[in-house]
């Protein structure tokens, strides 16, 4: 069973239904027989127990569910199916592409098969559906990354620990301008603009600061922000109020299709791979309901699995583009799907991967992201990025990745990403730092 990392290479994972290879971290070890019992107990579909491991391998996915839950409670939900603590749900999501795997849950019927009554709760924008999981009218909510690690560093409030159950997409977000503009494409031109981000925390406002940068800018001083909720980025496009966005689809290609903008370019040109949105949930409502945790992220990863396969495409914009889900044209998200749409500047282009759904994240993408808010002083104090990584990643006592051929690789750890041509070392994050010039 053969499966790509983080850098496309082949990997290969070993069934667990054979002898699994993989370990967790040396401190929390488990032998090949309560491996496999374990991973049969939570993941009892072996369709879904095969796929996932043929993803992300067994080190990964035990040492991610093993950071939330005591082993001896992975072990007593897997030995026993006990009932679950809460069977109906409210989960949050966002009226954007990156909210596919939650949507397909429902689709699929994968909160049913695992006892689940999910009602799923359309939220406009970041900051409403942050609010809403910490009052408590959600139990799971999609978030854009880095929310949930700026919520557990406690930026810009108290400190609560959340976690990244999954990631929910990576890529997927345009950087737009008004058609105003289709003859000032170089970015060292655009003092002055004003650019619509949905979170002066997200990703995409660090992102396009990081971008602006790179061009010279002082993105502090030589442009403006406005926060907008994604569903609102035309509109406001259209009338003036900003020069373009980045954020995330259908935005982008609803701005060509309604003739408001066109797209600069796509944020995989910037960050290949990159986080866009998260599952996300608090620590307390995972520890008191341990069961229901599971079935959620049993339910969760099934979909993610099924709409991360090209094979499943066909058919998927006329799902989305629901009034309940996304409320767009067919034509607009079928682009955004398929990776084949027109950029405004009377270009068809291609790219398979303008979105991706694959399930687990990585340490890296929070590290930078963090390093980022810091840069920025939006984070006003240095922090351990690292330890804050591996506190709300799901990822965090992974130890091994199984690659081609059964080879056990080095621990995986804080690897490396390429942003805008450059090289990012997530394990020195502060070297990192100090070769910016803080602004």
């Amino acid at each position: 069973m053969k499966s790509r990392d983080h850098d496309g290479k082949l990997l290969q994972a070993t069934c667990p239904c054979c002898k699994p290879t993989s370990r967790l971290s040396a401190g929390d070890a488990i032998s090949d027989g309560v491996e496999t019992a374990l991973l049969h107990g939570l993941f009892p579909d072996s369709v879904l127990r095969r796929t996932l491991l043929n993803q992300v391998g067994a080190a990964v996915l035990l040492g991610s569910l093993s950071a939330l839950l005591p082993i001896e409670t992975l072990k007593a939900i897997a030995q026993e199916k006990k009932p679950l603590e809460k069977t109906k749900l409210n989960v949050g999501f966002l009226p954007i592409t990156c909210a596919a795997p939650l949507i397909y849950g429902e689709q699929l019927g994968s909160y049913a098969a695992q006892g689940l009554e999910v009602s799923l709760q359309k939220v406009a924008g970041i900051a409403l559906i942050r609010d809403k999981m910490i009052n408590g009218e959600l139990d799971v909510s999609q978030q854009v990354m880095p929310v949930a690690l700026t919520m557990s560093a406690g930026l810009g409030g108290n400190a609560q620990s959340i976690k990244v159950l999954t990631i929910l997409n990576q890529n997927g977000n345009s950087l737009v301008l008004a058609n105003k503009h289709k003859d000032n494409r170089d970015p060292k031109n655009w003092k002055g603009f004003t650019f619509a981000v949905p979170f002066d925390q997200s990703h995409q406002a660090m992102q396009l600061r990081n971008y602006l940068a790179a061009h010279g800018l002082d993105p502090d001083k030589d442009v403006a922000y406005r926060v907008v909720p994604p569903t609102e980025y035309v509109s406001n496009l259209r009338v003036g109020s900003i020069d373009g966005f980045f954020g995330g689809e259908p935005g982008g290609q609803r701005a060509v299709y309604e003739g408001a903008g066109f797209i600069h370019l796509i944020s995989k040109e910037i960050w290949d791979g990159h986080p866009c949105c998260s599952v996300t949930a608090a620590e307390s409502w995972i520890t008191q309901h341990p069961n229901t945790f599971m079935a959620f992220y049993r339910a969760i990863v099934s979909a993610s699995l099924h709409v991360s396969d090209r094979i499943n495409r066909p058919g998927m914009a006329k799902v989305l583009a629901q009034p309940q889900y996304l409320n767009a044209p067919e034509p607009v998200i079928e682009q955004v799907i398929t990776g084949r749409y027109a950029d405004g500047l009377g270009e068809v282009k291609e790219d398979a991967r303008r979105v991706d759904y694959q399930p687990f994240p990585h340490y890296a993408a929070a590290v930078w992201l963090m390093t980022q808010l810091r840069r920025w002083d939006i984070l006003k104090e240095d922090i351990d990025y690292k330890k804050l990584a591996e506190q709300v990643m799901l990822a965090t006592n992974a130890a091994t990745i199984l690659r081609e051929s059964g080879v056990t690789p080095p621990p995986v750890g804080f690897g490396k990403e390429i942003i805008l041509g450059s090289e990012f070392d997530s394990d020195k994050p502060e070297a990192y730092l100090k070769s910016l010039r803080r602004t």
